[in-house]
């Protein structure tokens, strides 16, 4: 055998030394040869190991493309859950069906050949609640200039009129039943009219949060003295 001279570390020494100890070699120098000898063997489990996490890191890499997709939906549902709670007043646990719609005074007319609802320039009809017919000259006098709000918010009363009190889920989807065309959702049609304007409406009233209903004899008392 050849004679060969190593230099190392002091610590790289040390752990020679124990290894060589707890392999139960009598001499760091026997240990050295040992390995040296099996060194093709220590590639291939080198290389073996290599491989193996390879492997292994091509699952990992699903899952976080994976995780990375769910989160971006998660965002999106998120997102979405906002927008829709910014097009209702309040989320309602017993969100019930609306009920039937009543004939309504402000109902389109198939032969209109104008953009905005011609409830607005209509006369109301002589058998027209009087309470009713008051508030429609004041929202042409003093409502919003929109014909279609306008045209909305005279629905409203009339279907709180008929109806009695309503949760705000109902008196909304039953407005955009009736006004299909005149906004882009049931949403941007509350948050334009009644949501908007309820404080000034005179004759409407929210017996508890969430509920509308329209009185008649606050309408009478509030509106000015108009004119048919």
């Amino acid at each position: 055998m050849e004679p060969i001279t190593l230099r190392l570390p002091t610590d790289l020494f040390e752990e020679l030394d124990a290894e060589s100890d707890e392999a139960g070699f009598s001499t760091r120098s026997e240990y050295i040869r040992h390995l040296l000898f099996h060194r093709p063997d220590i590639s291939q489990i080198a290389t073996a190991e290599d491989t193996s996490t390879t492997t292994d890191s091509t699952p990992v890499d699903e899952i976080e493309q994976t995780v990375d997709e769910l989160s971006d939906y998660h965002d999106e549902l998120t997102q979405r859950v906002s927008d829709l709670e910014e097009e209702v007043e309040q989320l309602h646990p017993n969100n019930d069906q609306p009920t039937g719609i009543s004939p309504s005074v402000s109902s389109t007319s198939d032969n209109s050949s104008s953009d905005h609802h011609p409830s607005t320039t209509e006369q109301p009809s002589a058998d027209e609640p009087r309470s009713l017919t008051k508030f429609k000259q004041w929202l042409d006098e003093n409502g919003p200039q929109s014909d279609d709000a306008r045209t909305v918010l005279l629905d409203a009363a009339q279907i709180l009129d008929d109806q009695g009190p309503l949760k705000a889920s109902e008196l909304r989807e039953q407005l955009y039943e009736r006004n299909p065309d005149t906004y882009g959702s049931a949403g941007a049609l509350w948050a334009s009219t009644v949501e908007r304007l309820y404080d000034d409406l005179p004759g409407f009233e929210r017996p508890e949060y969430g509920t509308y209903t329209f009185d008649r004899e606050a309408s009478m008392e509030s509106l000015p003295d108009l004119s048919d």
